[in-house]
């Protein structure tokens, strides 16, 4: 019998793995390792940089705009994993019941907006936020509710939401179309057997359906949070983190001691914060999620 190339020892067998290796070094772990130095020290950007410990971590956990960009984060995430995940699943549950045609067509039109850029996407709507002349309060102004037409981006109450629903419109349909593979995976026999003992269509979706799609709300979840965490551009073009840190997050702040005030070394420690919240957080929904489909296995 012919031996494989891959039926040689651990030893000749680490050399097809040294390329991927390589590659992950140079351009994931390597990054990763210099941000972590660089947070430990105090650089302009020019000058060589000072060795400050974590001086910088101090300074940072002592900032109140620091708790205001993990406050506003916290908030944006209902936009940016709870009510797309609520929506799309939702909406599959109710696709899926749709003959085919009419299934893909309404998959490929709520899918478009994740196909598009987020910066695009900020830019497109805040033209239509726009006070002045924006569609938005020119519908509102037209029908006879001109009292409801907002400055919504330089409004402190509203600004947080404008934003979130945004992030929503932009994930709900990635969501449903997770969702939609899942309901896809699970044994037709199930909903006809809970068809037969005259479940609704309630009691199919909360006892079946739902339960079943355990390990896609997991991937859900674990996307979106990521997302959320990384939130910059959407936000960047459409306030900047204003008005007034009304939509401040921790990667908006990372860009503005970094590249506006030259403390790339706070920066850095930003950076390190945020990548250590995901890793917690996502370990969190993993066992959290996990266990729960475990038990139902």
């Amino acid at each position: 019998m012919k031996r494989s190339a891959l039926d040689g020892s651990q030893q000749t067998n680490f050399i097809y793995l040294l390329p991927g290796l390589l590659f992950y070094a140079a351009f994931v772990f390597g990054p990763i390792v210099a941000a972590l130095g660089l947070s430990l020290t105090s650089w302009d950007g020019l000058s060589m940089p000072k060795w400050v410990g974590l001086g910088n971590y101090v300074d940072l956990f002592s900032d109140s705009r620091f708790y205001i960009a993990l406050r506003n984060n916290a908030e944006l995430m209902i936009f940016y994993c709870v009510l797309p995940l609520v929506l799309g699943i939702t909406l599959a549950a109710c696709v899926w019941n749709l003959k085919q045609r009419e299934q893909l067509a309404l998959r490929t039109f709520l899918f478009l907006p994740y196909i598009m850029p987020t910066a695009v996407l900020g830019i497109i709507w805040a033209w239509l936020y726009n006070p002045a002349f924006g569609p938005f309060n020119q519908f509102l102004r037209a029908v006879g509710l001109g009292a409801f037409a907002l400055p919504w981006l330089g409004d402190f109450n509203f600004v947080l939401p404008a934003v979130g629903i945004v992030a929503t419109w932009y994930f709900f349909g990635f969501c449903m179309v997770i969702f939609l593979t899942g309901i896809q995976r699970i044994d037709p026999s199930l909903f006809d057997a809970a068809k037969v003992d005259g479940a609704s269509a309630r009691k199919t979706f909360f006892w079946i359906t739902l339960p079943l799609l355990l390990p896609e709300i997991r991937v859900v979840l674990l996307l979106t949070v990521i997302a959320s965490i990384k939130s910059f551009d959407l936000i960047f073009t459409m306030t900047r983190g204003g008005p007034a840190n009304a939509t401040l997050v921790p990667n908006i702040y990372m860009y503005q001691l970094g590249f506006e005030l030259n403390r790339f070394g706070a920066a850095a420690a930003i950076a390190i914060v945020g990548a250590i919240l995901t890793f917690v957080i996502n370990y969190a929904i993993h066992r959290f999620v996990g266990s729960q489909n475990k038990g139902r296995a």
